[in-house]
């Protein structure tokens, strides 16, 4: 049992340190690493993410609690040590982000205006919009596994290519891009 408190620590603890974006932008990460190690089932894994987006409190430290608790009854744990080791997931999963504001919240703060990190935040914008709307796409695949996504053309992927150009190169609006994406497609 002490090595899988360890294992859940170090992987609830690994999901905390690389959460950028919030509870939907990891999405992705806690589904392949509860698939992987064998602790979910894909359809337990959305059970848990619809629990867990109704509860109130964020949905990293509620999937934590609920898997650790799961992980820990599933090994043969009894009530109060299931409830333990969901306090060490819930816990390891937020102590990276408690180190960095303890740690890093006075240089931030002090620093915040400097062009170097305001570069840093605007490449991670971009980047946790993809987190996002991958674990969206990756999602809807799991709900709806009969849908296939491709591009099914040169035509399509011409207006994906000069729609993602323009809003990449900020000639104009994502949701430019979005009515333009849908206009092609209706017309199609």
């Amino acid at each position: 049992m002490i090595s899988l408190v360890g294992t859940i620590f170090s992987t609830f603890f690994k999901i905390g340190l690389f959460t950028l974006g919030g509870g939907l932008a990891i999405v992705s990460l806690v589904q392949q690493e509860m698939l992987t190690r064998g602790w979910l089932t894909n359809a337990e894994f959305l059970d848990i993410l619809g629990i867990a987006q109704m509860t109130p409190g964020p949905i990293g430290v509620n999937t934590a609690t609920f898997v650790g608790y799961r992980v820990a009854v599933q090994h043969g744990a009894g009530m109060w040590t299931a409830l333990a080791v969901s306090l060490v997931a819930t816990a390891s999963v937020t102590l990276p982000s408690v180190l960095g504001v303890h740690f890093g919240g006075g240089w931030f703060n002090r620093n915040r205006e400097r062009p170097v990190v305001r570069r840093v935040f605007a490449i991670l914008r971009p980047l946790v919009a993809g987190f996002v709307t991958a674990a969206g796409v990756t999602l809807t695949l799991d709900v709806f596994p009969h849908l296939a996504f491709t591009v099914r053309d040169a035509v399509n992927a011409g207006v994906f290519a000069v729609t993602a150009g323009l809003v990449l190169t900020k000639r104009f609006s994502p949701l430019w891009g979005l009515l333009f994406g849908a206009i092609a497609g209706a017309v199609q």
